[in-house]
Formats: structure tokens, sequence, C-alpha cells
């Protein structure tokens, strides 16, 4: 008796940790950021531009393209947690592949990445002006 209360607990459990939250996925809008970027190292001289185009889904889920200023683009990944941001940023990036850490508020992204050595590369962004 107690092996198929213990078996039917374990099914319920089961069932209920993969079901999804209801209304959960529609209960939002896709949310699309056309941001103006910069990735700049105070390490390192000058600073590199670039054109960043998310997009949010209500589950956190981020997805997108950035272009470089040469025309060169990459696709983007990342999540969305309230304003926390991580985005994995492609090899069109002239600093090559990066994954940042940061906040995105108010469509104003600020975010930092690990270089080599001491460098930290700061990724900004703001909306751009079409």
């Amino acid at each position: 008796m107690k092996a198929r209360a213990i078996a039917t607990l374990s099914v319920l459990a089961l069932a209920a940790a993969i079901a999804p939250l209801p209304g959960h996925a529609a209960s939002g809008t896709v949310v699309n950021y056309d941001l103006k970027t910069r990735e700049v190292d105070l390490m390192s001289a000058g600073e590199y531009d670039g054109r960043l185009r998310l997009r949010i889904a209500p589950d956190g889920i981020v997805g997108g393209t950035f272009m470089n200023t040469e025309g060169r683009t990459s696709f983007i990944t990342g999540g969305l947690d309230g304003t926390k941001i991580w985005l994995d940023l492609g090899n069109s990036s002239a600093i090559g592949h990066r994954t940042y850490n940061g906040t995105l508020i108010d469509g104003k992204l600020e975010a930092t990445a690990p270089g080599r050595g001491l460098h930290t590369w700061t990724l900004e962004g703001t909306p751009a002006k079409t």
C-alpha cells in the first residue's frame, strides 16, 4: 500500500514539475528592442559600434541579431530575469564571441564580459534612432 502511495506521489510531483504554468506563455507579449551599441574596454583604445536587435519572449528567452559597422551579422541568444540580462554575442563583434551579463532597464542596456588579463569589456546599448 505504501509503495503504491509513494509511486502515485512521485508521478504527481513529476507531472507538476514539468507542466507549464497556466497562461504563463500567453500572459505577456513579445518585446522588441533596436539598440545602438558600443563595446569598450578601459584598457584598450577606441570603441566598437554596432546595432543590436533583441526579441524578448514573455518567458524571458532572448533572441536576436547583432550587426557590426562593417555589416557582418551574428545571432544573439540569452535570457532576461526582471532587469537582469545575459547575452551570448557571436563573432560579428569586433572583439569576438563573448557572454555579457548586465541589466536592461527602460530600453537601456549595460553589461560586461571578461576579457584577457585585466580587460573587461562593457557593452552599452541605447534605443536606436531609425
